[in-house]
């Protein structure tokens, strides 16, 4: 499918909320992407820091192929074993107390806003001016 019918698929299909790159990128390895032409480009972005440790490494791609091939995903309404793990080696090894696990970013962003403000005494929620933190109400406010 050429660059041109990628993007009109997204002008018929997709609510405009992001400037996307002119170009496809096809293929990643390490730190590195190329896009349709061949073009190789450094991942700045990581993925928007879902690729944070490079793209398709090899450990990676096999604990995936491993995992996706017994249960590929659940809900928080049901147990699994590798998620009680993270939470316990979560908490031990950090400042203590329970984790909470989150869906995506913004809902990080909910519950950190949410905490912050349970815990504060007074004044405001510190957030990066200008930064992303999400497409719900609370992370847009701030």
């Amino acid at each position: 499918m050429s660059l041109a019918e990628l993007q009109e698929l997204e002008r018929t299909s997709v609510i405009p909320s992001y400037a996307r790159f002119p170009g496809e990128l096809v293929r990643g390895e390490g730190a590195r992407l190329w896009d349709a032409e061949g073009n190789e480009y450094l991942d700045f972005l990581c993925g928007i820091s879902v690729t944070n440790i490079g793209h398709c490494h090899p450990r990676v791609v096999a604990a995936v192929r491993e995992q996706v091939g017994r249960l590929m995903h659940t809900s928080n309404l049901f147990y699994t074993e590798p998620a009680m793990r993270l939470a316990e080696r979560l908490s031990r090894t950090s400042l203590g107390g329970k984790v909470f696990f989150c869906n995506s970013g913004a809902e990080a962003s909910e519950a950190a806003i949410k905490l912050v403000r349970k815990a504060r005494r007074e004044g405001d929620v510190v957030v990066v001016h200008g930064a992303f933190h999400g497409r719900t109400y609370g992370a847009l406010s701030a």
